[in-house]
């Protein structure tokens, strides 16, 4: 049992580590940016366009 506390209490560590070396950057991996988000509206826009024409 206290060998699984151990590698649980490593586990934690090196989670921690990693979200303070993420808090340290200047940009978050994954963040989406307005650039991005108006690719998702556009490829949406397309889509309903497409299936509203299809469906016509």
């Amino acid at each position: 049992m206290e060998n699984n506390d151990i590698a649980w209490q490593d586990e934690l560590t090196r989670r921690a580590r990693i979200y303070e070396d993420i808090e340290a950057g200047s940009r978050f991996e994954g963040v989406l940016t307005a650039l991005d988000y108006m690719g998702m509206a556009v490829l949406t826009l397309a889509l309903v366009i497409t299936f509203w024409i299809w469906g016509a």
